[in-house]
């Protein structure tokens, strides 16, 4: 029996158009499904992809990183360039390594970042306008910041959660919130060792509310301690978000 052979990629999708990462019954346009598609063209039998994190329908992607097996051996540059003629637009493979046979995108991540923007600009530039959530222009950098600062360490972010699976835990550590200004953007920028679903653009949502005025900074600690989802305000949408690195301890 041919041993498979293994390899690592970095992805970048805009997930605009994709209704999300993980491949669904009736729902065609996933990410994973279209990447799978692809490389079993390429490689003439079937390809499973994994994937480091699965993005939510919306959310876009510049440092998802994936592992997957070919049957034959083959040159890195060579399966990026003949995978990326297989792909359609809105997704590219941008590197793509030889890995250890036991290498799991997902198993194997130390931590992750993904960042969320916002634009308090009268006008946001068609440009823009599908990657960042809009936000109004009194929102203030020091009101989101006092929030962001409530929500790192080891701790239960179920409060933030949407749809867990059967007996998951929703212990995770949130190593940094960083939370900076550029005109009229603000960006949050969210590094932890794991993520539940739904959870930045849960935070996220606090984070805008503190900023807009319309709830206390405090608010983000009152929901950590209390799990009280009377309390939580509407999730950021999903366009604002992606996910920009993947650590694996290099």
């Amino acid at each position: 029996m041919i041993s498979p052979h293994r390899y690592r990629a970095t992805v970048s999708y805009v997930g605009t158009a994709f209704h999300g990462w993980q491949v669904q019954k009736n729902v065609a346009r996933t990410v994973q499904a279209v990447l799978s598609h692809a490389l079993s063209s390429f490689a003439g039998s079937n390809v499973r992809v994994e994937g480091a994190s699965r993005t939510d329908a919306g959310v876009h992607a510049e440092g998802q990183v994936i592992h997957f097996d070919l049957p034959s051996a083959r040159p890195p540059d060579v399966v990026r360039d003949a995978v990326n003629h297989r792909l359609p637009s809105d997704v590219r493979l941008l590197r793509v390594a030889e890995a250890p046979a036991d290498f799991h995108a997902r198993h194997d991540a130390v931590w992750k970042e993904y960042l969320y923007r916002w634009s308090r600009a009268e006008v946001i530039d068609p440009r823009e306008a599908p990657f960042v959530a809009p936000l109004s222009e009194g929102a203030s950098l020091e009101r989101m910041r006092a929030a962001a600062a409530l929500l790192p360490g080891t701790r239960d972010f179920g409060i933030f959660a949407v749809r867990l699976a059967p007996g998951e835990t929703t212990e995770r550590t949130l190593r940094t919130v960083t939370v900076e200004e550029d005109g009229a953007s603000l960006r949050a920028l969210f590094r932890g060792d794991g993520f539940l679903r739904g959870m930045v653009r849960s935070m996220c949502g606090v984070l805008a509310d503190a900023a807009r005025g319309r709830v206390r900074p405090e608010r983000a600690g009152e929901l950590l301690a209390t799990g009280d989802r009377r309390l939580l305000s509407p999730k950021a949408p999903a366009k604002g978000l992606t996910l920009v690195r993947v650590s694996y301890g290099e």
